[in-house]
């Protein structure tokens, strides 16, 4: 058993999480052959041919071509160690990387969720997907550029949760394959729980640690405590 201190075990779990994140976006990546030009008997296109020429291939590819630059990039921009250590590059890549974010990834995500191969239930999943990291990315990069920092961090760590939402489907994808679960109920259910579960989970460790600070904040004088967080 695996005996480390909580930072430590921190930081390892989040190497994890990267790796993974990583794996998955090359996996994808290497799916693109299927793509150019369209194969239709392939998992992803299975099913659109009769309405792929119209709006959707417009949408389909610079998503393809653009949503995994969001998480590599994602990644980077929301590391404490880079941001520490290069300022610069962070704001310039943040800049990059909330662009892309607001002008190509969701808009062209939120087409194609219209035509969601999982029925209505997955339809409504991915546009309201869609909205909520589209309003968390413009949430932070607003409170980036009225300097409160932590609130920016907060609201991009939320927009990269969602935008994870496309490597945790296919994790969810592979277990439900392997296991040989019904495709098409289960598609559904874990088009909302690839990114309700991990945006639960990081607003109860938000509301844990603002539980835990107000517990141990001094009562001398609380608005020195809240001064410093924001700073």
């Amino acid at each position: 058993m695996l005996n480390l201190p909580l930072p430590k075990l921190t930081q390892v779990l989040s190497l994890a999480v990267s790796a993974l994140i990583v794996k998955v976006t090359i996996e994808v990546v290497y799916g693109y052959v299927n793509y150019f030009p369209p194969n239709f008997s392939s998992d992803f296109l299975h099913g659109r041919e009769a309405y792929f020429a119209s709006r959707y291939q417009w949408a389909f590819y610079p998503h393809i071509a653009f949503g995994p630059v969001s998480l590599l990039l994602g990644l980077v921009v929301i590391s404490e160690r880079l941001r520490m250590r290069f300022p610069r590059w962070h704001r310039w890549l943040g800049r990059v990387h909330v662009a892309n974010v607001l002008l190509i990834v969701i808009p062209s995500g939120l087409v194609m969720a219209w035509d969601a191969v999982a029925g209505v239930s997955a339809m409504i999943s991915f546009v309201l997907l869609s909205a909520l990291t589209w309003g968390c990315t413009a949430l932070g990069w607003q409170a980036a550029m009225q300097r409160r920092f932590v609130v920016h961090r907060q609201w991009m760590q939320r927009s990269f949760l969602l935008l994870c939402s496309a490597v945790v489907l296919r994790v969810f994808g592979g277990l439900g394959n392997a296991l040989e679960v019904p495709w098409l109920w289960f598609d559904a259910v874990i088009s909302w729980a690839s990114w309700v579960l991990p945006l639960s989970l990081f607003e109860a460790h938000l509301w844990w640690n603002h539980r835990r600070r107000r517990g141990t904040a001094s009562p001398v004088a609380p608005f020195l405590t809240e001064e410093l967080r924001t700073n």
